[in-house]
């Protein structure tokens, strides 16, 4: 069964909350309200809200930097999103973490590491688990993490227990200083599935309905417990993190361009095939705006963590 009328319009205004959580993001940061390592997925944001149509609720979602984008697609909770940026005690991790390890447990979400390449091992082990309840683990990282050995052995050890892993990598050509024919062995990173006997393709990361056909293939195959599979979503990033843009600045405006940015693509497609409209188009950006505002809002009015409470909760109780 493929995407309804809604479930695309869904997608779209994922889209847009993530855009304009990480755009006001960027502004807080550059005004210093807000402080610490942010690393956005401005330009990627059809991966995100197109995978969370495809997983289950209760899947564990495990990601790497840039994972912002998924923690709201997940559902995973807004105000704490904020509040954690602001470095309350109302935060996702009481405002200790910060964006890159941002994680809701509630919804089986961890979705930041600031270790590259950590997750994957993190994720698989989640698979043992995942495999006894009848579940599916998402990972998601860049193609510059797939150089790391943790992918490898991973990989390896998903195919040969046949762990129910959804491996997904986010393909944007950038590895902050280096670019990834500089270095990896391999044009498409869809060819490292081939080593370990599972399934892996390539697909355009800036069209859900393209990731949404090859993913829901993909989750049957793995839900039926014949072992991971490898999705390749060849996508584009604006920026490194909130303060650094190392991309020539004529690329990235080039990404923003309508006929080249995930949701001016989207949007022009729904539009022509009559599923959005002015008046639709006007709702989805008055939701997104107020469901901003009021995180912002809940962010503000919540509590500065005490000096102290950096000692809490770091050893188990009794030492």
């Amino acid at each position: 069964m493929g995407l309804t009328p809604q479930d695309r319009l869904d997608i779209l205004e994922t889209m847009h909350l993530i855009r304009i959580t990480e755009l006001k993001m960027i502004e807080l940061h550059k005004k210093g309200e807000i402080e610490g390592h942010m690393l956005p997925c401005l330009g990627q944001e059809a991966v995100p809200a197109t995978m969370a149509k495809v997983y289950a609720e209760n899947d564990p979602l495990v990601t790497a930097h840039r994972g912002g984008g998924h923690y709201i697609a997940k559902g995973c909770d807004y105000n704490a999103l904020w509040a954690e940026l602001y470095g309350r005690v109302t935060g996702a991790t009481k405002g200790r973490g910060g964006h890159i390890h941002l994680m809701d447990m509630s919804r089986y979400a961890i979705t930041g590491n600031a270790i590259v390449g950590q997750h994957w091992g993190i994720a698989t082990g989640a698979g043992y688990v995942a495999r006894k309840d009848g579940r599916v683990v998402v990972t998601v990282g860049g193609e510059g993490s797939t150089n790391r050995g943790t992918f490898h052995e991973s990989l390896n050890m998903a195919a040969v227990q046949k762990l129910p892993m959804f491996y997904i990598i986010e393909f944007n050509n950038n590895q902050m200083f280096s670019s990834s024919d500089e270095t990896t062995a391999c044009e498409r990173i869809s060819e490292r599935a081939a080593p370990y006997h599972i399934p892996g393709v390539t697909v355009d990361g800036n069209d859900p309905d393209a990731i949404y056909a090859q993913a829901v293939e993909y989750y049957g195959h793995i839900k039926s417990g014949k072992g991971p599979c490898l999705m390749e979503c060849f996508t584009q990033k604006w920026t490194d993190s909130v303060s650094n843009v190392r991309q020539d600045p004529a690329v990235v405006e080039e990404m923003k361009k309508p006929e080249n940015d995930c949701i001016g693509r989207f949007e022009a497609k729904l539009r022509g095939e009559g599923v959005l409209t002015e008046a639709i188009a006007g709702e989805i950006q008055d939701r997104v705006r107020k469901k901003l505002q009021a995180a912002l809002d809940f962010a503000l009015a919540s509590p500065i963590p005490e000096p102290t409470d950096g000692i809490d909760e770091i050893f188990s109780q009794p030492v």
